[in-house]
């Protein structure tokens, strides 16, 4: 059973970023859709209104038995009760995972691009839309996050001409994927708990490139050393800042709320923060030039891009002070976080909340995040959060307080909580107005971010 011949389809995990983006697409396409997943959330919302029935609790008593496809998420075990009901109903022929969906339904489309990267690969499928959708050219979409002006994380072209995915390299999810088109934001040490070393990630990056059809495209940051490195015989653009490559931004200038550089004889703005948005806006204009859209639609598209729920996204105000949620989890990330933070309010005090996701990020990057808040005026780390069954041997010998004691050796101003209670007793007692709260992780910690600005 396809995909594409599937009526009836149950997704297990159905809360996920990705996977419910999916699940929008298959009822949107007219199908019977529905869904479990362990817990109520924003998504599971979405979902709802979007007139998709979503079971909360996994027991497996509620899973349909006549289902036609039967769709896991990633994050969900082979243990997860709903997955033993299928091997009870023996039915493991009709069950296959996210990646592999994706990688099915993207057959129907005439051109496929997927984003991939260590970094910033959210906000590039999300800037990329944006302009194909300016362009007119009507694509189909998921992305792994909300877009604000879709108000989704997904949307369906009327057409099979372009489909654009997110393709995440988390235990090699993307080798599911045959697209057309690969942009390649970045490569740096994650998801250690899979992959052995960067050496690991950068050949499974080349494997995976490698699938790239003859007339195919690779557009790869050259100011990356780690990508640089990877090529392919198909049509390979480079984008970068500092090393000589074909798309280059040239007269950056950072003002209030703005980025300004341009590219070529093009200006281009931007009212999102960071070098990395930059980079990611490079990637888009060289995928998209290569598309033959034009410059001025290009611009139009990036100018109005508000950005994606949980990326620098502005939640609102806490006691004067402006309060912005951001997904960084990753050393790299958070430091690029405070950086743009302090390009975009340089004269007030930044505050971070941040949240450890998983063990065994933590422990082996350990020595990279006790110097990513340099910039930061104060520091609240939460306690480690740990997606369920997403490690079979966690590294449970580190933890949040072992982090806060490093952090303190290197002059800073720091404090450790253990709930979410505690976090917000923290912003009581030390956010002050005009200050910037930067709420990071990638767990559940935006919710402290909520809270605060519906009690401001």
């Amino acid at each position: 059973m396809t995909i594409k011949e599937a009526k009836k389809i149950y997704l297990i995990g159905i809360g996920g970023i990705g996977i419910s983006g999916l699940a929008k697409i298959l009822k949107w396409q007219g199908k019977e859709v529905s869904g479990s997943d362990l817990a109520e959330s924003e998504l599971t919302d979405n979902l709802k209104e979007n007139k998709i029935n979503v079971i909360i609790g996994q027991t497996g008593e509620k899973l349909p038995a006549d289902a036609d496809l039967y769709i896991y998420s990633a994050a969900v075990p082979e243990d997860n009760p709903e997955r033993l009901k299928i091997k009870e109903l023996n039915r493991q022929d009709r069950e296959i995972t996210y990646f592999s969906a994706v990688g099915e339904f993207m057959k129907d489309y005439e051109y496929c691009i997927a984003v991939s990267g260590t970094h910033g690969k959210t906000t590039t499928t999300a800037m990329l839309a944006a302009v194909l959708i300016e362009a007119k050219l009507d694509p189909t979409v998921i992305v792994g996050s909300m877009i604000k002006q879709l108000n989704s994380n997904a949307c369906l072209g009327k057409n099979k001409k372009f489909f654009v995915v997110e393709a995440c390299e988390h235990k090699e999810h993307m080798m599911g994927l045959s697209p057309n088109a690969i942009i390649l934001t970045n490569i740096e040490e994650d998801h250690l708990d899979y992959y052995r070393d960067l050496e690991h990630i950068q050949i499974t990056f080349q494997n995976y490139i490698n699938k790239l059809p003859e007339h195919g495209i690779l557009v790869k940051n050259n100011d990356d050393s780690e990508s640089r490195e990877l090529g392919c015989d198909s049509k390979v653009i480079t984008y970068g800042i500092d090393n000589k490559a074909q798309v280059m931004a040239k007269n950056i200038r950072k003002e209030k709320m703005l980025q300004r550089f341009s590219v070529g004889k093009t200006p281009f703005s931007l009212q999102i923060p960071g070098d990395f948005n930059i980079y990611n806006a490079l990637a888009v204009i060289a995928m998209a030039r290569a598309l033959d859209i034009p410059d001025n639609i290009i611009k139009k598209a990036l100018t109005n891009f508000a950005g994606t729920w949980r990326r620098f996204e502005m939640v609102g105000t806490y006691r004067g002070a402006t309060v912005i949620s951001d997904y960084a989890h990753h050393p790299t990330a958070v430091a690029a976080t405070i950086k743009a933070a302090k390009e975009f309010y340089p004269d007030r005090r930044v505050v971070v909340l941040f949240q450890p996701h998983q063990h065994s990020r933590t422990k082996k990057l350990f020595a990279n995040f006790t110097k990513c808040f340099k910039g930061a005026d104060l520091i609240i780390i939460h306690k480690i959060f740990d997606v369920a069954g997403r490690e079979e041997n966690a590294d449970q010998d580190v933890s949040s307080k072992d982090l806060v004691k490093a952090v303190e050796r290197t002059g800073k101003y720091v404090f450790y909580t253990d709930t979410v209670e505690q976090a917000v007793q923290k912003m009581q007692e030390h956010v002050e107005r005009n200050d910037v709260l930067l709420v990071l992780g990638a767990g559940d910690i935006y919710k402290v971010a909520l809270f605060l600005c519906s009690h401001p």
